[in-house]
């Protein structure tokens, strides 16, 4: 498995331990800087796949949400229709 090593300033570090802290509260996890990095890398390694799929989600989310709608419109029209009575 490659393994990639870094140096960083203290600056460096310190700004990356504050943006793992927020993270960690906002998100109720305890990772070190070194495992919060490592999780935004796979996050930007997957990040084409995972947009792919979000779109796909989308779109599917709306035809559904359209075919429902649909649906919906016909059995209001219907209703409606019922409601006038037959002569």
């Amino acid at each position: 498995m490659p393994r990639i090593t870094t140096d960083l300033t203290d600056k460096a570090f310190a700004g990356l331990q504050a943006e793992t802290d927020r993270y960690n509260e906002g998100n109720g996890t305890a990772l070190t800087v070194k495992h919060w990095i490592h999780l935004h890398l796979q996050e930007i390694a997957i990040a084409p796949q995972l947009q792919a799929t979000v779109t796909a989600l989308q779109e599917q989310a709306q035809r559904d949400a359209n075919a429902q709608l649909t649906a919906a419109i016909r059995a209001a029209r219907d209703e409606l229709i019922a409601s006038l009575g037959r002569p």
